[in-house]
């Protein structure tokens, strides 16, 4: 029996849905990774730029594709500012500042959504 126009609707809206729900989950992991590469870059470790710069592209190219825009100009802002350091330079106070800024306004779209249920 081959599905209604409706039943591949209802069937799409769900594969989106656990799509959503598995890069909420990821996404979250890989913020706690980036808030620790930030310690590792704050200790000197300037090495740790290509990762931070990598998932926030991932981050931003996965929320675009999903339709969370919102998240993903926060993680492309996180890109921006990584590559703005490339290759290996040691960002100063300010540059570290809003590195870390970043991930909090991302972190904080991020738990928006999720309490809002998008």
């Amino acid at each position: 029996m081959t599905p209604t126009q409706e039943e591949k609707l209802a069937a799409t809206r769900a594969r989106m849905g656990e799509l959503a729900h598995k890069f909420t989950e990821r996404t979250r992991g890989e913020i706690e990774v980036i808030r620790a590469r930030l310690v590792a870059l704050g200790a000197g470790d300037s090495a740790v730029l290509s990762e931070i710069r990598h998932l926030a592209h991932r981050i931003c190219g996965t929320g675009a594709t999903l339709g969370f825009e919102a998240v993903a100009e926060h993680a492309h802002e996180i890109e921006k500012l990584a590559a703005a350091h490339l290759p290996d330079h040691q960002p100063d106070a300010a540059a570290m500042l809003k590195l870390a800024q970043a991930v909090d306004a991302l972190a904080g779209e991020l738990s928006r959504k999720d309490s809002l249920g998008e």
